[in-house]
């Protein structure tokens, strides 16, 4: 039987709320960092659909991180995409010029 990672518990605070919360060791500050994040935008959200419940409130800030999420991981996979062509590209360039067909024809000049 494995032994569960090591935790930390820590208390973060969102809509006046306080949850109390185990994370691993040395990511107690980012934590509360993303927590005071969320409950920026949540109170964002509520200032602008006031009469909507927090729960309605919770589920379109979520929804709005999971589209930012995904907007996000697209675009790195478009970087990554490019990348690899640029390197494959460069890497291909590397080898013409580097081609001992290419030392062998100018040794024989």
């Amino acid at each position: 039987m494995s032994t569960p990672a090591p935790s930390v518990s820590i208390r973060i605070r969102v809509l006046d709320r306080e949850y109390p919360l185990r994370v691993a060791p040395g990511d107690e500050d980012y934590t509360v960092h993303l927590a005071q994040r969320v409950d920026e935008r949540l109170r964002k959200l509520r200032s602008q659909l006031p009469a909507q419940p927090d729960m309605t409130h919770a589920v379109l800030v979520a929804l709005e991180l999971a589209e930012e999420l995904y907007a996000a991981r697209a675009e790195t996979d478009r970087l990554r995409a490019r990348l690899e062509i640029e390197a494959s590209a460069l890497a291909d360039h590397l080898d013409d010029v580097l081609s001992p067909s290419d030392v062998a024809a100018e040794e024989e000049e």
